[in-house]
């Protein structure tokens, strides 16, 4: 009876341990390394629930920035430089991975301003070309005016003092 009893103490420990080197296989710290932090300061982490990068990501098993975590660590294994990783993943999220703006010079910092001031212009000159006269007032409009004409001037001498 007593050997039973060690023998299922033996098994349930070797089944604690075995949970326990699963869940320290999975620790996003074992490829947290500070080039992978340095890469990932570079994308952002797009898990919705931050405005964080994927380097400073402060969420327990995020499901954006530990995924790129891993594959930038294993990218990093195989000796791809910094740039070619932030390439490869911009290529495939597109501009909205990166956490800043890209870097394509002042032009490109000048259009949104540009483009709204032209098309100021363009309205302006719009309304100024299409602008009409006011029609002349009808007979009808004007007995209307004039019925009302002593409540008006008494509500604007009002408003003036």
């Amino acid at each position: 009876m007593l050997a039973r009893v060690q023998q299922f103490n033996l098994k349930l420990v070797a089944a604690f341990l075995l949970a326990l080197a699963s869940l320290l296989a999975q620790d996003i710290t074992n490829y947290l390394t500070p080039d992978v932090a340095r890469v990932g300061m570079r994308l952002s982490c797009r898990c919705g629930g931050c405005k964080n990068t994927v380097g400073d990501c402060p969420m327990l098993h995020c499901g954006s920035a530990d995924p790129k975590r891993h594959r930038i660590f294993e990218m990093k294994q195989r000796g791809i430089s910094d740039d070619e990783i932030v390439n490869s993943i911009v290529r495939e999220e597109g501009a909205v991975a990166l956490s800043g703006p890209l870097p394509h010079g002042f032009f490109v910092w000048m259009m949104p301003g540009l483009a709204l001031l032209i098309g100021f212009f363009i309205y302006t000159a719009y309304v100024r070309r299409n602008r009409k006269a006011p029609a002349p007032l009808t007979p009808v409009d004007e007995a209307l005016i004039d019925r009302f004409r002593p409540q008006i001037d008494r509500e604007l001498d009002e408003s003036k003092k």
